[in-house]
């Protein structure tokens, strides 16, 4: 059976900023882009708000550029991120393999890996730039 997650008004705007964006946003975007249509929004408010959403699953802060994206497998939270340490970038995937080979470190070395695990490095369009 699935989890109802009741998210208050602030929560679903944050998340539908998250889901109208291209590109992960900064909690301080998120905060001024809020305060149009409620100057009165805080920004210790947001960060409850969007500490909410990853403990549900909902969102995931990267923790290169300290910004937020929306999930995009709800399913499957043994997810790593691709960060591009140009542009930030961010491309969220599920290798199977990796998780088991992750897992396999965790059990060997009882070390608890965080999710989801970042994978710094440069995309393809910053690789043709530079060359």
């Amino acid at each position: 059976m699935k989890q109802t997650i009741e998210l208050t008004t602030q929560q679903s705007l944050i998340l539908k900023l998250l889901t109208e964006n291209n590109a992960p946003i900064s909690s301080a975007d998120i905060l001024s882009m809020m305060q149009k249509d409620n100057p009165k929004a805080n920004r210790m408010t947001i960060h409850r708000a969007l500490e909410k959403l990853i403990d549900n699953g909902l969102i995931h802060k990267i923790q290169l550029n300290n910004t937020y994206t929306i999930c995009q497998h709800l399913s499957d939270h043994n997810c790593q991120l691709l960060v591009c340490i140009k542009c930030g970038s961010q491309t969220e995937i599920h290798s199977h393999k990796m998780c088991h080979a992750l897992e396999s470190v965790e059990i060997s070395h009882k070390f608890q890996f965080i999710n989801p695990l970042e994978i710094n490095g440069i995309c393809e369009k910053c690789q043709v730039k530079e060359s």
